[in-house]
């Protein structure tokens, strides 16, 4: 029987490094564009909520897309 933690962990990373990526670009282009502001709402606190936000979507999205997870029709 195959692992299952392999695909999982191979996907969660997959998810969180583009929503990351997603966070990094959304902090630069405000930093860019409201350079004024950026130091009140770009904080390590911040930084570090999205972070786990991240990975916790990433992990709930992999969780639903994965083989076996959901019910499946027939016998």
């Amino acid at each position: 029987m195959e692992s299952k933690a392999v695909p999982f962990v191979e996907l969660t990373v997959a998810h969180a490094s583009v929503l990351t990526i997603l966070a990094i670009s959304f902090e630069r282009y405000y930093a860019i564009c409201e350079p004024l502001k950026a130091g009140y709402v770009c904080t390590k606190t911040r930084a570090l909520l999205i972070c786990l936000a991240a990975w916790t979507v990433a992990a709930i999205l992999t969780r639903s897309i994965m083989p076996g997870s959901g019910k499946t029709g027939g016998t």
